[in-house]
């Protein structure tokens, strides 16, 4: 709240004309209060995730008794961050066999691979997935890329514990427990387990940034997992519509950065302090797919556009 009364304050400070004009270029006076804004917005959307949708994204898809239940590995952790589940139409054995694929050199993580890729971790190249490697055993490793030397962070998860068409523990990730809900249906439950603690810096991100990030991704993860047990051996999806709904995402966020640094006066807060709420519930709140995101980036151009042609700038008076 502190930053965003300075914000305001800042905008109308600019918009009445009391900006220190004579020692500071009119464009440096923008951009540092585009940037007091942009922290602003920054820290206005952390605190609604904590506050509103941190609970619900960290139940996603999972009843509340599954929430509730124990897990294997819940003794490894202090304290787990999230229980998220997914109901699977194949029986127990065949999604057991699946979940058996796991890993950069085996089938991937049935996640977004453009992303992972793009940040260094490289899966396996293969034409189609089949189900091919055998059951882990305990010590083994799930490997997060074939060239770790590539990748932002080295992410490797030893396989602690394993029990038959039931349970799967890896370190530096959780649980991924399977329960049959009849002859053709299974529950697919992971729990993620909250990092040790380490650096208040480090534990902050973790708490507020990071876990919200994991969530997109393991939501990813949850959903490609069903579609491919339930599609059976053959070809390698097409992304072509978790990109088009990552680059919407991505091109509302910076479309509301651009209006941050155009907009002056009251609106330069209030419109982007709008929109960006409304890109944190589309990430976080609707299912990834690309007619929402497509749906924000062009409310926000339109947003834009009536902006440019129904506002002017005060300075325009001047």
């Amino acid at each position: 709240m502190t930053l965003c009364f300075w914000a305001f304050y800042a905008t109308n400070l600019e918009n009445r004309g009391f900006a220190p004009r004579l020692w500071m270029p009119l464009a440096m006076r923008n951009v540092i209060v585009s940037v007091l804004i942009a922290v602003a917005l920054i820290a206005l959307q952390i605190a609604i995730y904590t506050l509103f949708l941190k609970q619900p994204t960290s139940t996603w898809g999972a009843t509340a008794s599954e929430v509730a239940a124990p897990m294997p590995g819940d003794g490894l952790s202090a304290e787990y961050q999230s229980t998220r589940a997914i109901t699977i139409n194949a029986p127990l054995g065949e999604t057991w066999i699946w979940l058996n694929q796991l890993g950069a050199d085996r089938s991937g993580f049935f996640s977004y691979t453009f992303i992972e890729q793009f940040l260094g971790y490289e899966t396996r190249a293969q034409t189609t997935t089949r189900s091919e490697f055998p059951v882990f055993q305990p010590g083994d490793i799930i490997r997060g890329s074939i060239f770790p030397a590539k990748s932002i962070i080295v992410y490797e998860f030893p396989v602690l514990e394993v029990s038959h068409e039931a349970f799967l523990v890896v370190q530096n990730w959780g649980a991924f427990q399977l329960v049959p809900v009849s002859r053709t249906q299974t529950r697919l439950i992971i729990r993620t387990h909250r990092p040790a603690p380490s650096h208040l810096l480090r534990d902050a991100f973790e708490y507020y940034i990071a876990e919200g990030l994991h969530f997109v991704m393991e939501r990813a993860t949850l959903r490609g997992f069903k579609a491919r047990v339930e599609a059976g051996e053959g070809p390698k999806f097409d992304d072509s519509q978790d990109r088009l709904w990552f680059y919407a995402i991505m091109g509302a966020a910076l479309a509301i950065a651009v209006l941050i640094l155009w907009l002056q006066g009251v609106r330069k807060l209030g419109i982007p302090a709008v929109l960006s709420t409304a890109w944190t519930f589309t990430l976080l709140c609707l299912d990834p797919f690309p007619f929402y995101s497509l749906t924000l980036l062009a409310v926000i151009v339109v947003v834009f556009l009536h902006q440019a042609f129904f506002h002017k700038s005060p300075r325009h008076h001047k």
